[in-house]
């Protein structure tokens, strides 16, 4: 059964506040992402890089920052999101940013299912990011599988996922504050949640498992406003899954609560929320 988290048009619908929320998270995990996939498949050797679930395209704008120079001029860059309105996002951040930075102009924005990978061929694909991805699709292995179909033989896959997150948590005691035993509770699947449930998928797949580790990131919340503007009162994707159908009041008393929660936990400055996250990389095996 479709969740809210996993509505194509909902996350349409909050595209631009989603956008917005990515500038508060910790870019940790996704350096040492990229750090364990260099080490298993350089990306000066990069065929194609495909970032899959791309958001509004903070994956491969962080790639390009940090290896663009190193890829060759004939790397194809695709991100791709089953959500148009993300696809969007990236098309908006490209015209930003090309004339800064050219390799931006090379950038293909496609709207496409990750469990499916429609229309990427059979073993083009040298290279694919998933950033909070595989632990949000309806099914995983499937996309999963969609992956290791357009990989090269010897290609990587790397993803982040969430072990643990302690804003979920302030979240799920705020709900339950506002609707009580009927609020709901959200656990990511236990295969993209735990490293041995990473390693499990890999190997039934087809990868061989080049990294899967666990990382500390942090999330600021000295100044609490941005925070709610983009997540709470945003409905960011996030947070949908708590607030989705809440009424104007009830989205208000969440939003006080989980303030109070928020400097309740961490009465002193700096205020940073805990989060854990998995990082996995995987290689196609021949």
């Amino acid at each position: 059964m479709q969740t809210l988290i996993q509505d194509k048009d909902q996350w349409s619908a909050n595209a631009d506040s989603y956008a917005k929320g990515s500038q508060h998270l910790s870019n940790a995990p996704v350096e040492i992402l990229f750090t364990q996939m260099n080490y298993a498949h350089p990306f000066s050797t990069a065929r194609a890089i495909l970032d899959v679930g791309s958001g509004p395209g903070v994956t491969i704008g962080r790639l390009i920052e940090s290896y663009g120079s190193q890829l060759p001029s004939s790397t194809r860059l695709i991100a791709s999101d089953f959500s148009a309105g993300m696809i969007e996002q990236v098309q908006k951040f490209q015209k930003q940013e090309q004339d800064g930075s050219p390799i931006w102009s090379r950038v293909e924005a496609k709207v496409l299912d990750a469990q499916v990978l429609d229309g990427i061929e059979d073993g083009s694909i040298s290279h694919i990011t998933g950033t909070m991805v595989y632990n949000l699709v309806a099914n995983g292995r499937q996309a999963l599988e969609a992956a290791h179909r357009v990989l090269q033989p010897a290609g990587v896959i790397g993803m982040t996922l969430v072990a643990g997150a302690e804003l979920m948590d302030l979240m799920a005691l705020a709900a339950k504050k506002i609707r009580g035993e009927t609020a709901p509770t959200y656990q990511f699947p236990e295969a993209y949640g735990t490293l041995e449930g990473v390693r499990a998928e890999f190997e039934a797949v087809g990868f061989s498992v080049e990294c899967v580790d666990t990382v500390e990131s942090l999330m600021d919340v000295s100044d609490p406003k941005p925070l709610v503007d983009t997540f709470l009162r945003g409905k960011n994707p996030a947070a949908i899954f708590f607030v989705g159908d809440y009424s104007e009041a009830e989205l208000e008393a969440f939003v006080d609560k989980v303030l109070s929660l928020i400097e309740e936990r961490h009465p002193e400055l700096p205020r940073k929320l805990k989060g854990l996250m998995i990082v996995a990389v995987g290689k196609k095996l021949n």
